[in-house]
């Protein structure tokens, strides 16, 4: 098939096939062109006339496979299956040149540079594993984890500005954010200028919004960090003056990225990765290996034409808090298409119950319930009222069936009372139900969404356990959509406490409580597979909790006979697909993250579920 691999050297591609690609329009609405090969196109060893382009990049051209093959050495280091472009409106960015499959490597791209958050608590600026003040950079004060990292390569530029300064640090405060870090990173960047002047050209063509960036807070805030630090505490105002010193940190706030380690979280800049164009529904995934070089792969398939994206923010958020974030820190407003759609195609991560169309619904129902009621007082069907676990065996015994109804999520959907910006791009848009049409009061979404926020966070950061994070959700149930995006970090934590915490073993769960982990799993679910589809670090781990889920109520409902055979093996089925794609979705982190941690075991869980299922004498 053209474009596919044999061996080390990619498929011949015929030159016809390749021009017959059109021009596509890409997932966020911008026109692209493609690198389509012309008529003339030469081939690159010998400038004849080309029969077949390259099927890893399909955009340089050979007269034969021979030539292809001889001239794989000093095209492979070129081969790449995107172009770079440019646009007025979007700058420089990344357009595929073929078709890329889901988990197919896109770049491997080294660090210009790297050096702790901004914003971060002590960590030794070596390693940057966390420190509590033990051991001391013998030269500048500054906390190391050992003496191992002391006069280390990446130290050196903070350490030299302080010996020079004559005035040692001194950390005193741990655990917690510290602001004289903020410097470091900024420091180490200025440095290459003399250091290592061909890096340091490099970090200069990245985008930095100088422009943009002037006079905003962050501008302020970082001319007493940063600025004032280099220029008065460590004397360097004669070296670097403000401009360059600004331009530095654009670059940093436009183009750095967040790197997890186990333990802490730093910065990294890169070249080709600081092309990658943002929208809050990505087709790329970011990883970082052992060299913390950037790996970046399609997390589902793309087409040829379409641009190379990833989020630049959270994406588990609401459109007013990732408008936010992307204003003030990258300094522009994103018009993807879930921005751009009021229900954020229909997830409704930002909406809100309109309390008159909830009143009209819940005297509907009430209507419909006692007419219901009416109805078998007249000879109507009788039967017992099945409630507590009988109803909910009876609910799992429906799902192992299955059916085509439509769900009561996806009929709250279709009829909703939900409150939404009627412009989502704009911070002051009207706010208005979809139902009714009625607006809402000026500012209340705003207000009810950060008092709910601001309590979420205290829960978050309080220890939080089942008992909190349901009594939140039962709280504002009446004001918020269930899938609003506050709500579905809650229910992340909740369904991973279903499990885990004291009371709530795996072993000791109730029907019950495994039929909510269920339910929360496939809530989170839903709305993952629309904003993070594909590769992903949230559909995977949610992926695991689903299976141990599913597979611990097939047990408990196979021990009581509450599910026949059939029932029991549909169920347990269900359990191993969830385990195959959590595996699948995972295979890619790296093992030293717990999400790679989390796919190892998950591989592995797989042979002992299948055994488990044809123990049970169910044919798989």
């Amino acid at each position: 098939m053209p474009g596919e691999s044999h061996a080390d050297v990619p498929d011949a591609v015929p030159l016809q096939v390749a021009m017959e690609a059109s021009a596509l329009v890409t997932s966020n609405g911008h026109e692209s062109s493609p690198s389509e090969p012309a008529k003339t196109l030469t081939c690159s060893e010998c400038s004849k006339t080309a029969t077949v382009v390259c099927g890893g990049c399909w955009i340089v051209g050979f007269c034969s496979r021979d030539h292809q093959l001889t001239g794989w050495t000093k095209h492979r280091p070129k081969c790449r299956p995107w172009r770079v472009s440019s646009s007025l409106d979007l700058g420089r960015f990344m357009v595929a040149t073929r078709d890329i499959a889901a988990g197919e490597v896109l770049m491997k791209d080294e660090p210009l540079l790297i050096g702790p958050k901004m914003m971060t608590e002590p960590v030794c600026l070596a390693c940057y594993r966390p420190v509590n003040g033990e051991y001391i950079c013998q030269d500048c004060g500054f906390p190391l984890c050992s003496s191992d990292c002391e006069g280390t390569d990446d130290h050196e530029p903070e350490c030299r500005a302080v010996q020079d300064s004559g005035i040692p640090v001194k950390v005193s405060m741990f655990g917690e954010v510290n602001s004289m870090y903020e410097c470091i990173t900024p420091l180490r960047i200025l440095s290459l200028r003399e250091k290592i002047p061909s890096l340091w050209n490099k970090i200069m063509t990245l985008e930095s919004n100088c422009d943009m960036r002037e006079g905003t807070e962050v501008a302020a805030i970082t001319q007493q960090t940063v600025i004032d630090i280099i220029h008065n505490r460590l004397n360097l105002e004669e070296d670097y003056n403000t401009e360059v010193i600004e331009r530095v940190l654009g670059i940093l706030d436009t183009n750095a990225f967040e790197i997890r380690l186990p333990d802490s979280s730093i910065l990294g800049v890169y070249q080709k990765g600081s092309l990658l164009e943002h929208d809050c529904i990505p087709n790329t995934h970011r990883t970082f290996d052992a060299d913390l070089n950037l790996i970046v792969r399609a997390a589902v398939p793309i087409k040829r034409g379409q641009h190379l994206t990833s989020c630049y923010t959270e994406s588990l958020s609401t459109t007013g808090v990732r408008q936010e974030h992307l204003r003030s820190t990258k300094y522009f407003t994103c018009a993807c298409k879930r921005c751009r759609d009021p229900t954020e195609l229909k997830t409704f991560t930002s909406a809100m119950k309109c309390s008159e169309c909830v009143e009209k619904q819940e005297e509907e129902a009430k209507q419909k319930r006692a007419a219901e009621r009416a109805s078998r007082g007249r000879g109507g069907t009788r039967g017992a009222k099945r409630g507590g676990v009988a109803s909910r065996i009876s609910q799992f015994q429906s799902g192992a069936q299955g059916g085509s109804s439509i769900s009561q999520a996806e009929e709250e959907t279709v009829k909703g009372p939900w409150i939404v910006p009627q412009d989502p791009l704009s911070p002051s848009s009207t706010w208005a139900c979809l139902s009714c049409g009625n607006p809402a009061n000026d500012g209340y979404p705003e207000r009810m969404t950060s008092v709910m926020q601001e309590e979420a966070e205290e829960l978050e950061e309080a220890n939080p356990s089942v008992e909190a994070c349901e009594s939140f959700l039962k709280k504002w149930d009446n004001t918020f959509h269930s899938n609003h995006a506050t709500f579905l970090n809650i229910k992340y934590v909740l369904l991973h406490l279903y499990g885990s915490e004291e009371g709530y073993e795996l072993e000791e769960m109730t029907p019950i409580h495994l039929a909510r982990k269920e339910e929360l799993c496939q809530e989170v679910l839903k709305v993952a597979d629309v904003i993070q589809p594909g590769i992903s670090r949230l559909r995977g781990s949610v992926l695991y909790e689903l299976y141990q889920a599913l597979f611990y109520k097939t047990r408990a409902l196979s021990l009581v006979g509450a599910a026949t055979s059939e029932q029991a093996r549909r169920m347990a089925m269900e359990a191993l697909t969830a385990l195959k794609e959590c595996a699948r979705v995972l295979c890619y982190e790296p093992e030293v993250q717990p999400e790679g941690q989390l796919g190892l075991e998950a591989k592995e869980e797989i042979k002992i579920l299948q055994k488990w299922i044809k123990e049970e004498g169910w044919k798989y």
